[in-house]
């Protein structure tokens, strides 16, 4: 009987966790502005003058829109690492993003999506470890259908409860993406010629200029970091979809320490041929 538990909790937690719901990361997470719900955010930005960029922005002042963008494109695309926070739609529902990641792959944060919980996920070269909250496993749960009776046995094995998969089995696959800060920057691609510079302003404490461009869903404003190096701090469009994505703490170095709790589910350590839980 116990074994038949432990087979049903790898079984939940390898297709509903590492088959499916994993793929609900930023993927495609430089878009997260154009297809975002509204976020509120302690590191919004807010105006710090009504005066038009183009008579401030430091030594930004005296290039087009389009050349700061440019120049601020190759700059976040060059950083190693970053935090992103996001709001995405996935499915239709919200989901908020809120994870460090790198060029190398690793990431820790945390995924919540509308009606499934929180989901904290720590990714490094070596190993993938997932811990969702009860929510997030009764919505797992009930995206496989499965019946009452097992899925409570899963939320109270497995809620609150680390599971960790090594990085190098096709069940982490879907989270690769998720966690590669190349991807994301990757979006960043030429700046429209039509880019125009807007007000200066304040991102969590930082000295930004906006600049406003067309995107298909209306109007995308970058906030472009005018201390430092160039880096996008923040991206938000307005029009049919309204939503923000906000960036931070560029090459910090992403922790990707695996949990210190005796109880970790390693899922390749079950009983059984490989993949038979799956």
């Amino acid at each position: 009987m116990r074994s038949r538990t432990k087979s049903t909790a790898a079984a939940l937690a390898a297709t509903a966790l590492l088959g499916g719901l994993t793929a609900c990361g930023p993927s495609g997470g430089a878009r997260a502005a154009q297809s975002a719900s509204p976020a509120a955010s302690p590191g919004s930005s807010a105006p710090a003058s009504a005066s038009p960029a183009a008579q401030g922005g430091g030594r930004l002042a005296d290039r087009s829109g389009q050349e700061v963008l440019t120049e601020a494109y190759e700059a976040t695309r060059k950083a190693e690492s970053a935090h992103v926070t996001a709001t995405v739609e996935q499915e239709g529902k919200p989901m908020r993003i809120d994870l460090s990641l790198d060029k190398k792959g690793n990431c820790n944060g945390a995924i919540r999506m509308d009606g499934m919980g929180k989901l904290d996920v720590i990714k490094s070269s070596e190993f993938v470890h997932f811990r969702g909250d009860a929510a997030y496993w009764r919505g797992a749960a009930k995206m496989k259908h499965a019946p009452q009776k097992q899925t409570d046995q899963m939320v109270a094995m497995l809620a609150d409860r680390w599971v960790r998969v090594p990085a190098s089995d096709p069940r982490a696959a879907p989270m690769t993406g998720s966690c590669d800060l190349t991807k994301l920057t990757g979006d960043f691609g030429t700046p429209s010629p039509l880019a125009r510079k807007g007000d200066t302003a304040t991102v969590a404490g930082t000295p930004a200029l906006a600049v406003t461009s067309p995107s298909k869903r209306g109007t995308q404003t970058d906030y472009v970091a005018t201390q430092g190096k160039p880096y996008i701090l923040k991206s938000t469009v307005s029009g049919d979809t309204t939503g923000e994505a906000l960036f931070s703490a560029f090459d910090v170095p992403v922790d990707t320490t695996s949990p210190k709790d005796p109880d970790v589910l390693d899922i390749s350590k079950l009983g059984g041929p490989a993949g038979e839980s799956i």
